[in-house]
């Protein structure tokens, strides 16, 4: 492989990832709440509120340390320009919305009630 084809696939796994992380967080809730809601209602609730959590601590543990990539990344090549400086502005701003998108994923299942 040229060393320019792992820039662009570097580069493209760095933009692609905070919405992929934000896919995978919606998928797991919404999978998990139509799961759950099929068997016995007594503990559906509790097994909800534990798999959100779980489910929205990986997806910000994920989302910060692909901040945290993208932060290390930026520090030791500060003086790049082109592409490589607009897609470290893309990817920010891809994590802030997928940051806003997880926070928007977990608001129906805090404010209605499980299986409901």
């Amino acid at each position: 492989m040229s060393d320019t084809f792992k820039l662009s696939l570097g580069n493209l796994l760095q933009v692609l990832a905070p919405p992929l992380i934000w896919f995978l967080h919606l998928t797991t809730v919404y999978a998990a709440e139509a799961l759950i809601c099929i068997g016995p209602a007594g503990a559906a609730a509790t097994m909800m509120a534990w798999t959100i959590a779980l489910a929205t601590v990986a997806a910000l543990t994920a989302l910060l340390l692909t901040a945290w990539t993208l932060h290390r990344d930026n520090a030791r090549h500060p003086q790049s320009l082109g592409s490589s400086r607009f897609l470290r502005g893309v990817s920010h701003l891809l994590i802030l919305l997928s940051l806003l998108g997880i926070a928007w994923t977990i608001l129906p299942t805090v404010f209605l009630p499980t299986c409901a």
